[in-house]
């Protein structure tokens, strides 16, 4: 082979090298079973909306559904993982404002958190003080509200922890605790999917005053890595 061909040759690939578009980049992010927000089977309105994100910055997202804690868990230490969604906002966990857990993103929707309560026995409140003279049910790991969890964590608001949203309400309903914070769409869903709140739901009622509506976003992991794929996802939003 002619050595002018050689070099000739050479120039010319590493010019089509240059030239030609990267693959993707597949991030891995862990996520919860929270219908409507995320399915059994990892779909639903969250996925879509993270995975268009991704896509329209050129990237894929691959997503597997874990319980909730061990998805926070592994998002935080495992390499193989980048993040974790969907998440509420939480000054104390986001690293660029002194917390120390993960980097969050743009928000990607919103959530409408309130309480579910017996309808004839509804709370009224207007404002947090007003519900230390309640039991209010929670999930145990779920962020609900920045204020309202200051006042669980110094015991100013009594709590009933469950184990999941379903529980949670069941608990209401049973009159175990006077209300219980959940999502307005995740109780509307539950009370047409869940045979168990279904059959209670009749008796229910989603408190009028809401006690946040969230933005939904992706927590990425606090690293170089983190920041990157952050910064990619936010781009596509």
């Amino acid at each position: 082979m002619p050595t002018t061909f050689f070099k000739t040759g050479l120039a010319a690939a590493l010019l089509m090298t240059v030239a030609s578009p990267v693959l993707a980049d597949a991030f891995k992010l862990t996520t919860l079973e929270w219908p409507p927000y995320v399915m059994s089977d990892a779909s639903g309105a969250s996925t879509d909306a993270v995975k268009a994100a991704f896509a329209k910055a050129g990237h894929t997202a691959e997503v597997a559904v874990f319980p909730w804690n061990r998805a926070v868990k592994m998002a935080a230490e495992d390499p193989a993982w980048i993040g974790v969604y969907p998440e509420y906002y939480a000054a104390d966990s986001d690293a660029e404002k002194g917390g120390s857990r993960c980097l969050f993103s743009k928000s990607f929707g919103i959530s409408p958190v309130g309480f579910v309560q017996l309808a004839d026995k509804p709370i009224t409140w207007k404002t947090l003080d007003d519900l230390k003279a309640h039991k209010i049910g929670v999930v145990r790991g779920y962020n609900n509200e920045e204020q309202f969890d200051a006042m669980v964590a110094k015991g100013e608001i009594k709590v009933d922890e469950a184990e999941s949203d379903s529980q949670n309400i069941l608990k209401a309903a049973g009159g175990r605790t006077a209300a219980a914070v959940v999502d307005k769409l995740v109780f509307e869903h539950l009370a047409k999917t869940d045979p168990q709140v279904a059959a209670v739901a009749g008796k229910l009622s989603f408190n009028e005053v809401l006690l946040k509506e969230h933005g939904l976003h992706v927590c990425f992991k606090n690293s170089d890595a983190g920041r990157a794929a952050r910064d990619a996802f936010d781009s596509g939003l």
